[in-house]
């Protein structure tokens, strides 16, 4: 017949005796009857051999032997928070930390939203966003210095793979001094004899491609890097521009008009991580969340 032994609910019912200053209380304590909790006081004290509790009058008061253990079962219960200290530790330790790095597009317009969301969902994840140039995105996810990096070029060459693609057509966007909001769509011929802040770069490419079915060029008058930039410079009433999806949805919320472009220009954006990195649970939230926002940006047809 094996040999009983003392078990961590005979300790932990001990515990609650004492502490609460009687087996009646303790059960109370611990939420299970008097009789379980009766049961296990004469089960451990059976295995050490001494009373724990003696009657003095109506109440149980424990031995002086009592006492003496309670010593140990404290040191014991400390070592157990302290094991629960340590398991907290190790799982924020885990989810830990998420460094992004990114482009301008998507680090002006998304991200700060996406950030909040998760810290929402994930407040001891410590968040890094760092945005930067295409090149500077490629060398952060290539040195591990960014669990994640989003461009709008791939980046799956060597170590680095894509994880996961945003695309959606791009928008003009204006303010009503420029654009009917009612209208259903701007057509290349809409943007002829308007003010134009122009991109610089090889979007601007893509917009001189559209524009020669007309055969006529672009009033520019202002150009600049950043579609966020453009977005403020035509809220301040610099004319029109073509911006990506997510950049006119933030530019409706400002106040502006954003609509959609016949024929359309398409804008993807690439995340992409090292080969061998196992995405953790903030970075897959992230993309889902930047999923969820480019589905709902391509339903842009907005108003100021």
């Amino acid at each position: 017949m094996p040999k009983k032994i003392i078990t961590h609910k005979m300790i932990e019912a001990f515990r609650a005796a004492v502490t609460q200053g009687g087996i009646s209380a303790g059960a109370d304590a611990l939420g299970m009857s008097q009789p379980s909790m009766s049961r296990l006081m004469t089960e451990l004290q059976h295995l050490v051999g001494f009373p724990l509790f003696m009657k003095h009058g109506r109440t149980v008061k424990p031995t002086d032997e009592a006492l003496a253990l309670m010593t140990k079962v404290h040191e014991s219960f400390l070592g157990l928070e302290e094991i629960t200290r340590f398991s907290e530790q190790l799982r924020k330790q885990r989810l830990g930390r998420l460094s992004i790095s990114t482009i301008p597009s998507i680090g002006h317009s998304i991200m700060p939203e996406a950030v909040e969301h998760l810290r929402s969902k994930y407040p001891d994840v410590v968040i890094s966003l760092t945005i930067s140039s295409y090149l500077e995105v490629a060398s952060s996810v290539r040195n591990r210095d960014a669990d994640i990096g989003f461009t709008a070029d791939k980046l799956s060459i060597g170590d680095l793979e894509t994880v996961a693609e945003f695309s959606a057509d791009c928008v003009c966007i204006g303010t009503s001094r420029w654009l009917p909001s009612k209208a259903a769509f701007v057509a290349p011929k809409d943007l002829l004899g308007k003010p134009f802040v122009g991109m610089t770069g090889a979007f601007q490419r893509h917009i001189d491609a559209l524009m020669s079915t007309t055969g006529q060029q672009l009033d520019v008058m202002v150009e600049t890097s950043l579609f966020q930039t453009a977005s403020e410079l035509v809220l301040r009433g610099m004319g029109l521009a073509i911006v990506d999806a997510l950049t006119g949805a933030r530019h409706r919320l400002r106040g502006g008009i954003a609509l959609p472009l016949r024929p359309t220009i398409r804008y993807t954006v690439y995340a992409t991580a090292m080969a061998d990195t196992r995405l953790s649970k903030p970075a897959r939230e992230l993309l889902q969340y930047l999923g969820a926002a480019t589905g709902k940006a391509k339903t842009h047809t907005s108003h100021e």
